[in-house]
This record gives C-alpha cells, sequence and structure tokens, in this order.
C-alpha cells in the first residue's frame, strides 16, 4: 500500500483519538484503543461515503452501537473494562478529524456528529449558558445511559445548528 495523504491523515486521526481517550483512561493501551476503534464499525462507515445523511436518531443509534461493539471488543480481546464515555470520545474524536473537518459547513453527516466531550466543553457550556452538566456528568464514567441524557441536553442547547458547533464553548 502506497503511504498516501488518505492514509496519513487516518493515522493521525487514530492516533489523536486513542490519546484522547487515554486522557480519561489508563485502563486500555493505544493498541488495544486503536483495535478497538478499528472493530467499532465507524471507520468502514466512513469508508462508504454514507449518502443520503443519517437523521439524528439514525446517527445516535449508529453512534452507540460502534461504543458498544469497542466496549465489546476490549472486554473480549483484552479483558478491559473501558467506560462508554471514554470510548465515545475515541470514536467521536475520529469522526471530528476524519469527517468533520473535512466536511462543508452543512455537510448533513457532519451535523450529526457528536462532539468528543471533555470536562472543558461541559464546563465551558455551564458558564455561558448557566447549567450544570460539568457537575452532573463525569465524561470518563458514563454509562450508556448517562451518554444518552447528556447528548439530549447537548443537542437541545445545540438547537437546529450543526452539532458539532457546540464546540464553539471547548477552549484547548
Amino acid at each position: 500500500m502506497t503511504y498516501s495523504l488518505a492514509v496519513a491523515q487516518k493515522h493521525f486521526y487514530s492516533w489523536a483519538a486513542c490519546r484522547a481517550a487515554q486522557a480519561g483512561s489508563a485502563k486500555a493501551r493505544r493498541k488495544e484503543l486503536l483495535g478497538a476503534l478499528q472493530h467499532s464499525g465507524a471507520i468502514e462507515y466512513l469508508n462508504q461515503k454514507p449518502a443520503p445523511a443519517p437523521t439524528a436518531e439514525q446517527f445516535d443509534t449508529l453512534f452507540y452501537n460502534w461504543v458498544e461493539r469497542a466496549i465489546a471488543f476490549l472486554k473480549t480481546e483484552h479483558q478491559k473494562e473501558v467506560s462508554f464515555g471514554v470510548l465515545a470520545k475515541l470514536i467521536s474524536v475520529y469522526l471530528k478529524g476524519a469527517w468533520v473537518l473535512h466536511s462543508s459547513q452543512n455537510c448533513g453527516l457532519a451535523r450529526q456528529i457528536h462532539p468528543p466531550i471533555d470536562s472543558i466543553l461541559l464546563q465551558a457550556i455551564d458558564s455561558l449558558k448557566g447549567t450544570n452538566l460539568s457537575k452532573q456528568y463525569k465524561w470518563q464514567k458514563l454509562d450508556r445511559t448517562q451518554y444518552e441524557r447528556l447528548i439530549q441536553s447537548l443537542r437541545s442547547i445545540a438547537s437546529n445548528g450543526p452539532f458539532w458547533q457546540i464546540e464553539e464553548h471547548w477552549q484547548p
């Protein structure tokens, strides 16, 4: 295989996603997280260049299934228990790099992709919107039910705009 720009991008986004997820969990190594990402189904989905774009509900179902597949992979292959929140961040960071940042402002799929959730984002939203999300939710410890509730809250804050725009509140 030729080392192309596309391959370099996928390698970088995979690495960045692993590093972001490791910030919330020392339970899995980079290679294990990379395997979980590869087995989640998210990368294959993007490789299909999905059209038409899914609705928010359809995307959420896909995303939750990808995270569950990543959880199952780590548990089965590596006997590691990693939270839904950590693996959601792994997948959302990859999707942000591989799709959102390469799409147009109003790309249908990019509008639905979950932002990478961390304490910085939640604290900023709390400050600007008067919410209490950072106290209610610790991203590293989120189970699926808590994550789904948090996504519902964030979607209502984002209103009708692209979901990625909620990250305007995030500062590195």
